[in-house]
């Protein structure tokens, strides 16, 4: 019985551990602006440098 609550403990600490892990990642890449640009940022930095034009239909490569 000793031995599984030790399982059990060592468990939930790494599911807590990785999850806490990969929140503060998260966190720090968001506080440093290394977070990639969703869809809209790009779009909207292609039109703001003349790159992309917003009333032309947009036509799949061949």
């Amino acid at each position: 019985m000793r031995r599984f609550g030790a399982i059990l403990a060592f468990l939930i600490g790494a599911v807590v551990g990785l999850v806490g892990g990969a929140a503060l990642l998260a966190y720090a890449y968001q506080v440093a602006g290394l977070y990639p640009p969703d869809d809209a940022t790009i779009k909207f930095i292609a039109q703001e440098r003349g790159w992309f034009d917003p009333n032309t239909e947009e036509t799949p490569a061949s």
